[in-house]
């Protein structure tokens, strides 16, 4: 299996600044990545005062450094889903301390997933969410770990009702709030076929299900993340917009290209790889 992939970010029409952040796996070279697995992350910042950037650009170098130090790639190949997890978990858990670290009351969201061989694990905390589209039918792999989502679980409210709510943006689980971390975690046997996006509730909160599925059938990763972005700004563009597509196909690149190339039209932003001087608190 080979997956063709692309990443985007974009602040939207309504925000001052993006605390969004993402992660390929372009970066990893292809020996661990075929004995590791091929990792993609997503964080959604919160926090205000640069520290919702702060919290979403540590939180996705952490995730990818501790990731790839501690998967054990003999324990990978015996156990796929089990050493998987375990890497992942203990890599989320570890940003999760950094967050609090360095920002002082700063938070984010994460969704990560990793695809090794036919296996894909996925990861969250927070409302990022990650779904999979097969035979045109799109799943949910994720959990909402917000106050509207726990309402619908216990039957206080419905669906339409929860798209809605005053407090539909409150959440009661996300990276650098606390010790305790309560990490959803999916595990799925991938398909020829499949696509898979991990995005931002600025996307999936203003594009609705049916055209995230009409996009994602119907074009490749890297037209599809611009087009899901200019459906969420065409929508308001309330919140900053995140998205990243990974494709699974048995067709290897041709000579002279990469499945992970972006297309030069599309303005990707620099990863940042260091944080900015200084020392982060909240007001109160």
């Amino acid at each position: 299996m080979y997956f063709e992939y692309a990443g985007l970010t974009n602040t939207g029409l309504i925000r001052d600044h993006n605390e969004d952040a993402y992660k390929l796996p372009e970066d990893t070279d292809s020996e661990t990545l075929s004995s590791k697995g091929h990792l993609y992350i997503l964080a959604d910042g919160m926090g205000g005062h640069k520290k919702g950037e702060v919290a979403s650009a540590v939180t996705i170098e952490t995730v990818n450094s501790e990731y790839y130090a501690i998967a054990n790639p003999v324990a990978i190949q015996s156990d796929p889903e089990g050493a998987i997890i375990d890497a992942l978990s203990r890599a989320i858990q570890k940003a999760n301390f950094d967050v609090m670290e360095v920002t002082e009351g700063g938070g984010t969201t994460i969704v990560a997933a990793v695809l090794y061989g036919d296996r894909l694990v996925t990861m969250n905390v927070g409302d990022s969410r990650a779904y999979l589209l097969r035979d045109n039918q799109l799943r949910l792999l994720t959990r909402d770990h917000s106050l509207v989502s726990r309402l619908v679980e216990m039957g206080k409210i419905t669906e339409a009702e929860a798209s809605t709510h005053p407090r539909r943006n409150v959440l009661y689980q996300a990276l650098g709030q606390g010790t305790d971390v309560e990490i959803h975690t999916y595990s799925e046997k991938l398909q020829v076929g499949d696509t898979i996006i991990l995005c931002s509730d600025g996307l999936w909160g203003e594009v609705h299900e049916e055209d995230l599925k009409r996009v994602l059938s119907s074009a490749p990763p890297r037209v599809a993340v611009q087009q899901l972005i200019d459906l969420a700004n065409a929508s308001g563009g309330p919140d900053n917009i995140t998205a990243i597509i990974i494709h699974v196909t048995d067709k290897a690149p041709s000579a002279g290209t990469s499945l992970d190339d972006t297309d030069p039209s599309i303005e990707i932003p620099p990863k940042p790889n260091t944080l900015p001087e200084g020392k982060y608190h909240v007001d109160k």
